[in-house]
């Protein structure tokens, strides 16, 4: 929890988000499964030198992490239309399969944000364009209150902080080798390995902090671009080694 407080105003607390914040849940897992087969296995434990050589010494690893989206503050807004409740259930990843591009938010809710977030002190109605109807997302500043603290977002107008969870994370490395003693304790490894094998794309979430990241006026910053991962897609490999 991080705390933020002024002379001129009382202390309070915020739950951390991003970087610095945590992972509700994570399941991480390294397994190695050596086949019994060979000389001294349950299977061909009688085999000949040159048979054990061919159906002993194989082995499949699989390693796996699988994990709950990671934390997202929205920062402090305004909410229109709809409840903090309403924005944890809508910010997920949304394929827009016509444009071949990926969003976090709604449609409706990132137009009317764009349209709540041009505003202008010229108009009558206080925006530069049309004024924004339906659920969306609006600045804490307005004619009704101005943020004192608005340099550090953390002001009384709005939200203060509006933590969201982003998409789920998993990757799945599978390993297949086989090991064959040449001579005494001298083995050759030939090992296949699918890296990221269900080529599961991990996208980094958009949205801390509509006021700082400027994301409540331009459209491209709703959009998702980044992955994440050890692997961002799936990679295959062969490994050769000579232990000794």
């Amino acid at each position: 929890m991080s705390d933020w407080e002024t002379f001129r105003r009382p202390q309070f607390y915020v739950r951390d988000a991003g970087t610095p914040g945590d992972i509700t849940h994570q399941f991480k897992a390294n397994v190695v499964y050596d086949l019994p087969f060979g000389q001294g296995r349950r299977f061909g434990s009688n085999a000949n030198t040159v048979l054990d050589r061919i159906i002993a010494g194989w082995q499949v690893g699989l390693s796996s992490r699988i994990q709950s989206g990671r934390l997202i503050d929205l920062g402090n807004v305004r909410l229109v239309g709809m409840t903090a409740n309403d924005v944890r259930d809508m910010f997920k990843l949304r394929f827009d399969d016509a444009g071949k591009k990926v969003w976090m938010l709604p449609q409706e809710v990132i137009d009317n944000t764009i349209l709540a977030y041009s505003v202008s002190p010229t108009t009558a109605s206080g925006y530069a364009g049309a004024s924004p109807t339906g659920r969306y997302f609006m600045p804490a500043n307005g004619p009704d209150c101005i943020e004192v603290d608005n340099g550090a977002d953390y002001g009384e107008c709005a939200s203060r902080s509006l933590i969201v969870t982003g998409p789920m994370f998993q990757q799945h490395d599978i390993r297949v080798s086989k090991r064959t003693r040449i001579v005494g304790r001298i083995d050759f490894e030939f090992a296949a390995e699918m890296l990221n094998a269900f080529n599961q794309a991990n996208f980094v979430p958009v949205g801390d902090r509509f006021t700082t990241s400027n994301i409540g006026s331009t459209l491209a910053n709703y959009e998702v671009t980044t992955l994440t991962g050890t692997n961002t897609s799936r990679v295959i490999q062969i490994v050769t080694r000579l232990n000794w």
